[in-house]
């Protein structure tokens, strides 16, 4: 191998490393990556994501593959790596800086001595209140409008702290989705072209919470559980019974269950829904894809200093007991 080649694959395996260890200060994530270029690139990327029918994410994770593998069956180790550390850079430059923006509770009033027993206690009993009182008119319609989804979740993630106004895109279908249904996973956001995927076998009530939540990754919340609150918040403060359901069903499977329900605690309706995720469960996921993809996601969240792992998704609660709201049912920011 000539001398420049190399140079050209260390330097490139080099700024990988750099970009994946490297973590910029929250503050300068805050004003001049989130709220600056990453702003930018999303209104770029998802322009030219609508222009096309089909997943670009898809296509850059498949090229990275098929780069790696022509360069390992060539012998060229050194050169897979070099492809490997460009997609590194390509990760932490389009979207995985987001992991480095300092948590919600930084820029909005979070007070955590609000969050105990008895108000998790209240909340459980008003979301039951809520889901049988939406039950019927959320069954009535079963669809939804992404527009009137998108008025009610662009005013949550400017509260939350972005200064622009992210483009709201369309899910895309995904090579992926077979893997997705056999592990349980509900959607994802391609970090390369923040394409945003939904897995095919959601039932009607959880698209438009996992909508809302891909959605706010997409807005540059990387922490699960802020994608959850957000998505959370902007299904409940809509009109549409369809969206306000999802919401506060969802919200509900996050809270600490009890040891048992009542059958008169819920409507048919409901109980009828929670069958149809248990159903839908036993029949597609894997048992054991799922467990090995999810402790791999695990690991993937604590590298990125999510030091709960996946058990970041079930803070949410948290969030939503702790954090105050104003009137119109969004954060209120913090004081400078």
């Amino acid at each position: 191998m000539r001398f420049r080649p190399v140079v050209i694959r260390l330097s490139a395996i080099a700024a990988g490393c750099f970009f994946l260890l490297g973590h910029p200060s929250a503050a300068w994530i805050e004003r001049f990556y989130t709220n600056g270029a990453y702003a930018a690139w999303e209104h770029v990327a998802v322009a030219i994501d609508s222009a096309v029918p089909w997943s670009l994410g898809d296509l850059a994770v498949l090229l990275g593959v098929a780069f790696v593998i022509w360069r390992l069956l060539r012998r060229d180790w050194l050169g897979a790596l070099a492809i490997l550390a460009c997609y590194a850079v390509w990760f932490q430059v389009s979207w995985g800086w987001n992991y480095d923006r300092a948590p919600i509770e930084a820029r909005v009033r979070y007070d955590g001595a609000r969050v105990d027993n008895a108000t998790i206690d209240a909340l459980r009993v008003r979301a039951i209140a809520e889901m049988n009182r939406l039950a019927a008119p959320a069954h009535a319609r079963r669809t939804f409008d992404d527009a009137t989804l998108a008025r009610a979740w662009l005013p949550v993630v400017r509260a939350g702290g972005d200064t622009w106004n992210p483009r709201p895109n369309a899910p895309k279908p995904t090579l992926a989705d077979p893997f997705m249904a056999a592990t349980g996973t509900s959607g994802y956001i391609n970090p390369f072209t923040l394409n945003v995927h939904l897995a095919s076998d959601l039932l009607w009530f959880e698209r438009p919470f996992s909508l809302a939540h891909e959605w706010s990754h997409d807005a540059g919340y990387a922490r699960e559980d802020e994608a959850n609150y957000l998505a959370i918040l902007a299904c409940t403060r809509a009109r549409d019974p369809v969206l306000q359901y999802s919401g506060w069903l969802e919200l509900f499977l996050y809270l600490p269950p009890l040891p048992h329900y009542a059958r008169a605690t819920f409507v048919p309706l409901v109980w009828h829904d929670f069958a149809a995720l248990r159903k839908r469960n036993a029949e597609r996921i894997n048992a054991r894809l799922a467990n090995l993809s999810w402790r791999t996601y695990n690991v993937y969240l604590k590298s990125n200093r999510i030091a709960s792992g996946i058990e970041n998704y079930n803070e949410v609660t948290r969030l939503y007991l702790g954090i105050e709201l104003d009137r119109s049912g969004l954060p209120i920011a913090a004081q400078p």
